[in-house]
C-alpha cells in the first residue's frame, strides 16, 4: 500500500455538482467558440532565446552538461521555496497562472506567470550575481526583461506596472526588485509577434541567421559546447526597441516588502514539495538531486488546462465567489507544514446550506478519456486533493475537470474526507523522509512510485531506483 491508497481510504463522500458544472461549461463554451488555442506554439521562455529554441529543435539529443542540470535543479528549488513566502505579501493574488497569447491576438505563444500581486505580474529569478542596476539587466539578462514584458502584453488586463525580482543564489540570498513600467504596449506586442514569425521561418527554411546569438552562449549552452550551433557567427538580438518601450527602476519599497514576507514565512530551509512530489517523492529526488527530468509532451492537455484555468477565473468574478484579501491571508496562515508548496486554488462556494459562502480548495484537471464510464475521479486526483485539504485542516474540496473528447464536458465533484489529522500525519512522514533522503543523497528509503508512472519504462531514474538491491517502482 502507498500514500494514494491510504488517502483514498479516507474518502467518505463524492457528490457531483450539476449547478456548478453547468455554469462552468457555459463559460468554457463561450471561451472555445472560435477554438483560439493554438495547436503549435512556443513558450515565452523559448521566444526570449530563439537561437537555443531553434537548435534544440534540430538537435533534441544534445545532452545538458551535469553542472548546468544541477544548477537548474537548484534554481528550481529556490524558486519553489520563494513561492511560499511570496504568499505573505498583502496583495498576493495567484501563482503559476497560465497565459495564452491567442486570447489577445497573438496565437502561437503561451506562458506561466510566477505570481500576480494586486494588479501586477511578478517574475522571480535566481542568479549567482544578480544585477545591481537597470543597465545590468539590459546587458546581462535581456531575456528576463523580455519575459515580463511579453507576459504583460499577453495578459488580458495588460498590467502597466510589473516587477522583475532577483535573488542571489547563495547566502545571504539578497533580494532586489525592479519596477518594470510598460510605456509602449504596441511595440512590445510587435516584437513578440515578430519573434514568433522569425522562429517559424527559421525552422521552416533551416536558416537561423535572423535569430541572433543564444543568450547563454557565454555562460553555458549544450548546443555550443557540443558544436551544434552557429551562434558564434550571429550578432546579439537588438534590444533597443524593447528599451524604448519600458521604464526600469529599482524599487526599494517593494524590495523591503519582499524581505518582510520572507522573514514572516519562518521557513528554516529551501526545501519544499508540491502535491505531486509528496505522492511520488522519488520523482522529486530525481529532479532535485539528480538534475533529471521526466519526458513530457501533451500540448492538447496544456491548452485545455489553460482554458479551464481562465474559465474558473471568469466564473469567480461573475458569481462573486472569489476570496477577499483577509480570507486569502487566513487560508495562507492555515497551512500546517510550510514545506508543502501548494498552489493557491480556492473559492467561496455559496449554497442554500452556506449562503454566506463555504471556503474550499479545488484542483483543476484535464482528462483525455473518450468513454463516459471512465469519468469517475481517479485515485491519484483524490489523493492530491486530500493532501491539500489535510494541510489546511479542511475536510472538503472540489475536483474540477474538463473532458475534451467528450464534447468538452465539465464535471465538478465535491469530495469529503475523514481523519484529516491522519492524512496530515502520513503527508508529514513523507515530507520528513524526503528531506532526509535529499540531505543524505539516498533514494532507497523513499516510497516507490506507482508502476504506471515509470514513463513506460523510460523513467530516467530506473537504473538508480533498482541499483544495489533497491526496490524500484511497484
Amino acid at each position: 500500500m502507498g500514500i494514494i491508497e491510504d488517502i483514498n481510504r479516507c474518502v467518505i463522500g463524492t457528490t457531483y455538482d450539476e449547478s456548478l458544472s453547468s455554469m462552468l461549461k457555459n463559460v468554457m463554451d463561450s471561451q472555445l467558440t472560435e477554438d483560439p488555442a493554438p495547436r503549435n506554439y512556443y513558450y515565452v521562455t523559448q521566444v526570449t532565446n530563439p537561437a537555443q529554441t531553434y537548435f534544440s529543435r534540430f538537435h533534441p539529443d544534445a545532452k545538458r552538461p551535469p553542472e548546468i542540470a544541477r544548477k537548474l535543479a537548484y534554481g528550481k528549488q529556490l524558486h519553489n521555496f520563494a513561492s511560499i513566502w511570496f504568499k505573505n505579501l498583502p496583495d498576493f493574488y495567484a501563482e503559476e497562472g497560465l497565459l495564452d497569447g491567442a486570447w489577445v491576438g497573438v496565437p502561437g505563444v503561451r506562458g506561466k506567470i510566477d505570481h500576480r500581486v494586486g494588479e501586477s505580474l511578478l517574475e522571480f529569478k535566481t542568479k549567482d550575481n544578480p544585477p545591481e542596476t537597470p543597465e545590468e539587466i539590459i546587458s546581462k539578462f535581456p531575456h528576463d526583461l523580455e519575459q515580463i514584458a511579453f507576459y504583460s502584453v499577453m495578459h488580458p488586463s495588460s498590467p502597466k506596472i510589473n516587477y522583475l525580482v532577483f535573488m542571489r543564489s547563495s547566502s545571504p540570498f539578497e533580494l532586489k526588485a525592479f519596477k518594470i513600467e510598460i510605456k509602449d504596449k504596441g511595440t512590445i506586442k510587435s516584437i513578440l509577434i515578430s519573434r514568433i514569425d522569425q522562429l517559424n521561418k527559421a525552422i521552416e527554411t533551416k536558416k537561423p541567421s535572423k535569430l541572433g546569438k543564444c543568450r547563454y552562449f557565454e555562460t553555458g549552452c549544450q548546443y555550443h559546447t557540443q558544436n551544434f550551433c552557429s551562434c558564434a557567427e550571429l550578432p546579439p538580438l537588438d534590444t533597443a526597441p524593447l528599451q524604448r518601450s519600458l521604464k526600469i527602476n529599482y524599487d526599494d519599497d517593494f524590495t523591503q516588502k519582499l524581505v518582510s514576507a520572507r522573514d514572516a514565512s519562518a521557513i528554516p530551509s529551501g526545501f519544499c514539495l508540491s502535491t505531486r512530489d509528496i505522492i511520488v517523492p522519488r520523482k522529486h529526488y530525481m529532479e532535485s538531486v539528480s538534475g533529471l527530468e521526466s519526458p513530457y509532451n501533451n500540448t492538447e492537455n496544456d491548452e485545455y488546462k489553460a482554458c479551464l484555468w481562465a474559465s474558473i477565473g471568469i466564473l469567480k468574478r461573475r458569481q462573486d465567489i472569489d476570496l477577499v484579501g483577509t480570507e486569502r491571508r487566513s487560508i495562507i496562515q492555515s497551512q500546517r507544514d510550510p514545506r508543502a508548496r501548494i498552489g493557491f486554488r480556492w473559492l467561496k462556494l455559496k449554497s442554500s446550506v452556506h449562503p454566506e459562502g463555504e471556503i474550499v480548495p479545488y484542483i483543476e484537471k484535464v482528462s483525455m478519456t473518450d468513454e463516459m464510464k471512465h469519468t469517475k475521479p481517479s485515485q491519484y486526483n483524490l489523493a492530491e486533493l486530500g493532501i491539500i485539504c489535510a494541510i489546511h485542516g479542511k475536510n472538503k474540496g472540489l475536483m474540477i475537470r474538463v473532458f475534451p473528447k467528450l464534447n468538452k464536458a465539465v464535471q465538478v465533484h465535491h469530495i469529503t474526507y475523514k481523519n484529516q489529522d491522519e492524512i496530515f500525519r502520513i503527508v508529514k512522514t513523507v515530507i520528513d523522509a524526503t528531506e532526509e533522503a535529499e540531505a543524505k543523497k539516498d533514494i532507497s528509503s523513499l516510497p516507490t512510485c506507482p508502476s504506471y508512472m515509470n514513463d513506460d519504462g523510460n523513467c530516467p531514474l530506473m537504473s538508480q531506483c533498482c541499483a544495489k538491491g533497491t526496490k524500484g517502482c511497484r
